[in-house]
């Protein structure tokens, strides 16, 4: 009989804050899994947006040589878990209500897809979500073997925390107390769950940057809420009204700015960038991966970087399932079983963000692109290559401080090799301007988002 599947990400969630010393929370069921399995500690995404990121996923290939990302995927989209149906699993899960995730999930035998229609209203863990998600469980309403996907929105700014979890056992800031929150539910979820017959992962979509102040500064203020509230009854205001909206909050992000750096280093002054800009430091790129229970004999600690499009290639290799060779991931059970394996460079780009859609920049892609190796990260412009250029020493620099690119010229054209080789294999079709009803749909989503 094959093995259950419960695969799990978490949206936002770092992996310096689910393992290590620069973890304050309180996780006491995300440590059990990782002490049972293994945990890859230099995991990257592909993307610092979730549909980008989770598309590299679930296709196994990155969003630049695929030409899928978070606004063109459909349920027309080839993804990996075609294999599992095809090998007999029953595919289950619980998704925001995203576009992404409808289209992820239209192919499903079963889905559920809970509110997120706005912050306040985000349906987490604790709302009603972990019962459901454990009544689905146990009451055999999947049938087996099943394939269980979870995407958990419990961790988004401005990091709101329930009553129960404000105490400072649970972590030094709110982001922290939410992993903590999150973890409680994890727990009752997988005491429910045989693991010597269930393959557990657990994974994010991508980081977050967490003010060092402990505030939020990109939330609206009272006269951008009662603008949103007029776009959307006066349609008339939508173009000018949007735009003001946006002016506003740069307005007060920069004034808010301007006061901070008078008492912050550059470095904590950087924990308030946000995604979908012109960075891609690891805050926002490096992710957690646990991989535990079914077939998984020993704990082990990896640090070989791996790449996110590495996961479904690993199931399948774990599961002895039918092989996809056409991917740009690889099986990471050589690294699970002991043995070596080369390193491959892992690719990283930027979402696009609400800005360059009311600016009128009607391209699905995000502006920057990038380079991440063991040793070095190297990001430049989308468009130009000599534009935009950043290239950190992370082996001497692991908090990517010291911008090294003038002086490395050799290293730089070794990461645009590889950024040129990716690009042969660029699916173009899919690459697309956007039409009008496109951007609209994108811009209704990063409001829905929080993005505004």
């Amino acid at each position: 009989m094959k093995p259950n599947i419960l695969f799990i990400t978490i949206d936002a969630l770092r992996a310096d804050k689910t393992y290590g010393k620069n973890k304050t929370s309180t996780t006491p069921h995300i440590d059990s899994l990782i002490s049972k399995g293994v945990y890859f500690e230099q995991t990257i995404a592909a993307a610092d947006q979730t549909g980008s990121s989770l598309a590299s996923i679930f296709t196994s290939n990155f969003p630049i040589t695929f030409g899928i990302n978070q606004f063109n995927f459909s349920s027309k989209t080839e993804t990996m878990l075609n294999i599992f149906k095809k090998s007999g699993y029953y595919i289950d899960g619980f998704v925001p209500d995203h576009d992404f995730f409808k289209s992820l999930t239209e192919n499903f035998d079963n889905s559920d897809v809970y509110q997120a229609e706005k912050k306040a209203s985000w349906k987490r863990l604790g709302d009603g979500l972990g019962a459901q998600i454990i009544d689905r469980i146990t009451t055999n309403k999947m049938k087996k073997p099943w394939f269980l996907y979870i995407h958990v929105m419990d961790i988004r700014p401005p990091f709101e925390v329930s009553d129960e979890f404000k105490d400072e056992k649970f972590g030094k800031n709110d982001y922290e107390k939410l992993v903590s929150s999150i973890d409680f539910w994890i727990g009752k979820i997988i005491e429910k769950i045989e693991l010597s017959n269930t393959l557990i992962i657990l994974s994010a979509d991508h980081g977050e940057f967490i003010p060092v102040t402990g505030e939020y500064i990109g939330g609206s203020s009272k006269a951008q809420r009662v603008l949103r509230k007029s776009t959307k009854s006066i349609p008339v205001l939508d173009k000018l009204g949007l735009k003001a909206v946006m002016n506003l909050r740069f307005a007060s992000q920069t004034y808010k700015k301007e006061i901070l750096k008078r008492k912050l280093t550059p470095f904590q002054m950087r924990s308030f960038n946000t995604r979908g800009a012109d960075t891609l430091y690891d805050e926002i790129t490096r992710v957690p991966l646990i991989i535990t229970g079914y077939n998984i004999t020993s704990h082990k600690i990896i640090s070989d970087l791996v790449r996110q499009v590495d996961i479904f290639p690993t199931l399948l290799d774990i599961l002895k399932l039918p092989e996809n060779n056409n991917v740009d991931g690889r099986s990471l059970l050589p690294l699970i079983s002991g043995k070596k394996l080369d390193e491959i460079p892992a690719y990283i780009e930027t979402g696009i963000n609400l800005g360059r859609l009311l600016d009128k920049k009607s391209e699905l892609l995000g502006k920057i692109i990038g380079i991440r190796t063991s040793s070095y990260k190297y990001w430049r412009s989308r468009d130009d290559p000599k534009e935009n250029i950043s290239l950190f020493n992370l082996h001497e620099d692991p908090k990517e401080e010291n911008d090294v690119a003038e002086n490395n010229l050799n290293i730089i054209k070794k990461m645009e090799d590889h950024l040129t080789q990716l690009m042969k294999k660029s699916n173009n079709d899919k690459n697309k301007k956007m039409t009008n009803e496109d951007i609209e749909k994108a811009k209704e989503l990063l409001l829905k988002l929080g993005y505004v």
